[in-house]
């Protein structure tokens, strides 16, 4: 009973504050100092990622023989019935003379999930594109340029169990950050041979009009936010839409819009409103890469934004407000990654993305 009256007499700021832990930090090797939860929590996470490395080849190898068995079984169904398997000839394509840009200059202000669920969301962008009856001409992926998040006034959390990179320049190549190593590393390069695709390596955003081998002119960009008054009525063939390459929970706000500011590049936001939707969206306007995506090529194809905005935006974003409040605030951000090019706008969480196309 003592004990306890000379406990509670103890300040709670004083029973709460318990002592930092110096640890080696598993991605940077430098020496930090955090709370003992986040230490365990930064070993934990190092621990899995060394197991998933250490499996890395066994799994490769065993979705091999998985794609090989269903091929086999494939050309088994074909051999019994030619008729059924018969191929139907498919209406060619017809590129909507423009262009989209995903700018992956904000690798510094992403978590290791964030980004990697961003590299699975660049997957889906692609597959959508390979099937459009309407594609895109071309998708640019740009790194980081000289404008840094830094400059625009924005910075990682501090603390936590989370470790952010350094934040790259004009010379680090799109290779090397967190995002361009999942696709090189976990894809295995793969992204090299998508058609229609362009990576610029170095540069960043920057490179689009500055470069020798500049793609388009300054005058020619659109930079697509929220965050403006500015509202797309139509797509422009000759011009090029940029896209923000970030997963980020909501926790920049106006980040893109600012980037844009400072580069002199105009904006503009889709025209999600109840006027082309035909109801009222109950939730946060902030949508996926691949769900901004599939709104663009849903106009290629259809030259109406409704039918377009119904085929991008998830069925969640129409919930009562009711049913919104009870519901995770996580599920309302550009966090996830697709479900499938045929549907992208239902899709669930992707830490770990799936195999992205060849």
């Amino acid at each position: 009973m003592e004990e306890d009256e000379a406990a509670s007499s103890v300040p709670v700021e004083q029973r709460r504050k318990v002592p930092p832990v110096v640890i080696t930090d598993p991605h940077t090797g430098k020496q930090v100092e955090k709370t003992k939860t986040a230490a365990k929590k930064l070993l934990k996470r190092a621990q899995r990622q060394e197991k998933k490395e250490a499996t890395k080849h066994e799994r490769r190898a065993k979705e091999r023989q998985r794609r090989k068995d269903r091929r086999r079984e494939l050309r088994e169904k074909r051999a019994k019935d030619p008729d059924a398997y018969a191929p139907v000839p498919k209406p060619r394509a017809v590129p909507f003379h423009a262009r989209v840009v995903v700018d992956l200059g904000f690798d510094d202000l992403m978590t290791a999930d964030e980004a990697t669920s961003l590299a699975a969301q660049l997957g889906y962008l692609y597959g959508v594109n390979r099937t459009s009856s309407h594609p895109f001409e071309e998708l640019v992926f740009t790194g980081a340029g000289r404008t840094s998040s830094a400059s625009l006034g924005f910075a990682p959390p501090h603390g936590g169990a989370h470790a952010f990179p350094t934040a790259g320049t004009s010379d680090t190549s799109l290779f090397h950050d967190r995002v361009g190593a999942h696709m090189e590393d976990k894809n295995r390069g793969s992204w090299r041979r998508w058609s229609r695709v362009k990576l610029r390596e170095y540069g960043g955003l920057e490179a689009l009009w500055e470069s020798s081998d500049a793609p388009c002119q300054k005058s020619d960009l659109v930079y697509l936010t929220a965050d403006t008054d500015e509202t797309i009525d139509t797509l422009e063939e000759g011009k090029t839409y940029i896209i923000g390459g970030i997963v980020d929970r909501n926790r920049y706000k106006h980040l893109c819009a600012k980037k844009a500011e400072a580069l002199g590049i105009p904006t503009a936001r889709l025209p999600i409103d109840i006027e082309h939707l035909g109801q009222q969206m109950n939730a946060r306007k902030v949508l996926t890469v691949n769900q901004v995506f599939a709104i663009l090529v849903g106009w290629t194809e259809t030259r109406d934004w409704k039918d377009a905005l119904q085929r991008g935006l998830p069925s969640r974003k129409f919930q009562s407000h009711d049913a919104e409040a009870t519901a995770d605030s996580a599920n309302d951000e550009a966090t996830e990654a697709p479900e499938s090019p045929e549907s992208p706008a239902d899709a669930p969480d992707s830490a770990t993305p799936p195999t992205l196309p060849e």
